[in-house]
């Protein structure tokens, strides 16, 4: 399995190349289509999100009540 960091650049470099190229293009007489932008866009904020959260050390709980 890839680390986040590793999907992390993935999805950013098939953002960029939606971005710079077509969504769609032709090859060998077929139609290819990319990635949808709007997925890659979610599952680049997942992955963000995943980073920052392992970097901090992980979920924090405040404001209990004693029992």
């Amino acid at each position: 399995m890839k680390t986040l960091e590793e999907q992390l650049t993935e999805v950013q470099q098939a953002i960029s190349d939606i971005l710079l190229n077509a969504q769609e293009a032709w090859y060998n007489g077929q139609k290819v289509r990319k990635a949808d932008l709007a997925v890659l866009e979610e599952r680049e904020k997942r992955l963000l999100v995943q980073i920052k959260r392992r970097n901090r050390g992980g979920i924090r709980v405040r404001g209990v009540t004693p029992v």
